[in-house]
């Protein structure tokens, strides 16, 4: 990890964003791809991803590079500070802790978003796709990227995590969001219904938020609908 930093700490601004950029590019071929792959639609990927959705990804891959650029440099310059260590249980600690705080911080965002008018017509470009595909994940708006970034910024800021556990975050991440925008359920009944997953977003659960916006406004969990009312 350090000759890592160490690697990146070489480059210059430019090139740092250049590396950013292909790094989030190939994040975003990769989610849609398992995405398509997993829905069974792999073949007819063109006919289903129109060029509005390409150039918001486009968007979206660019304005979340700004977000990698700037969370590196707070990094650098000691304003986010991450540990090094390997110890297992602090890793899984730290783990969970990212998620459950991004998930909370996400659904207050996410909840502020829908009762604010002058905000919402820029997340309303999102909700455009009431059946969503593993695309639309990155259909957003420039202002709700930053948004999002922002809120991960300032968490990373606020308290020192483990850098491999950020790294199982960012993975973790990356997956619920592709199974949120899936059309059908991969998880099995069996599973699916136990009463340990009914704690967990699944497909169905963002699927329905995006037919019934008043709803299921968390991204990792249901923790915090259920709290707050807003499970459907």
């Amino acid at each position: 990890m350090q000759a890592f930093f160490a690697y990146l700490y070489s480059l210059n601004l430019i090139s740092l964003f250049l590396l950013f950029l292909v790094e989030n590019a190939a994040i975003a071929l990769m989610a849609v791809l398992l995405g398509f792959t997993f829905d069974g639609l792999l073949t007819e990927m063109k006919r289903l991803i129109s060029l509005k959705e390409i150039y918001w990804t486009f968007a979206t891959i660019f304005f979340n590079t700004l977000v990698t650029l700037a969370g590196y440099l707070l990094f650098k310059y000691g304003f986010i500070v991450f540990h090094l260590e390997s110890d297992l249980l602090n890793i899984l600690i730290d783990f969970v802790v990212l998620i459950f705080a991004m998930d909370l911080l996400m659904y207050v965002f996410h909840r502020a978003i829908h009762k604010m008018s002058f905000v919402y017509r820029y997340h309303d470009l999102h909700h455009a796709y009431d059946t969503p595909t593993a695309i639309s994940l990155f259909v957003l708006h420039p202002i709700e990227v930053m948004g999002f970034g922002s809120l991960w910024l300032m968490l990373l800021f606020a308290v020192d995590f483990s850098i491999y556990a950020v790294m199982l975050y960012l993975v973790f991440n990356v997956a619920m969001g592709i199974i949120g925008h899936l059309r059908k359920e991969i998880v099995p009944k069996a599973v699916k219904y136990n009463v340990c997953f009914q704690w967990l977003a699944n497909t169905g659960f963002h699927v329905d938020h995006h037919q019934h916006e008043q709803h299921n406004f968390g991204f990792y969990t249901k923790v915090w609908d259920r709290l707050f009312g807003t499970l459907k």
